[in-house]
């Protein structure tokens, strides 16, 4: 009776883990060398994050449906130097409610820096560990 017992433990486990944790593989060389291409990191879905925190979102305007990226500011914060132009901001400038900013940790990366701010409703999850 306990080996039956056993199954069902395991799938409703496995169920309850899955909605709130997510296996994402990153793609491309923009969080090198925290994270390598191809690497598999688990996010645990909504949850908070801060500035420095590394999150998973979506992009609406590109083909690639999740990306990893480490926040470099949030809502009530000065924008970076190195991402004024791409906001077209000013030095004195905070990043608006509803939005942060976000870097890869190579500097060669699509990020803030190129592409502006990230809705913070587009955030999926935080990156808890690498697998």
């Amino acid at each position: 009776m306990k080996w039956l017992l056993l199954p069902v433990v395991i799938v409703a486990g496995l169920w309850w883990l899955r909605g709130r944790y997510l296996l994402v593989t990153v793609r491309g060389d923009s969080m090198m060398p925290a994270l390598r291409p191809d690497a598999r990191v688990l996010a645990r879905l909504g949850g908070r994050y801060r500035t420095g925190s590394v999150v998973v979102f979506r992009r609406e305007t590109e083909f690639v449906d999740l990306m990893v990226k480490r926040v470099a500011a949030r809502a009530g914060e000065p924008v970076p130097a190195d991402c004024l132009a791409a906001v077209g901001a000013t030095g004195d400038t905070v990043v608006p409610p509803g939005h942060l900013l976000v870097r890869g940790d190579n500097p060669g990366s699509s990020d803030s820096r190129t592409f502006g701010y990230v809705r913070e409703s587009a955030v999926v999850g935080t990156v808890r560990t690498r697998t």
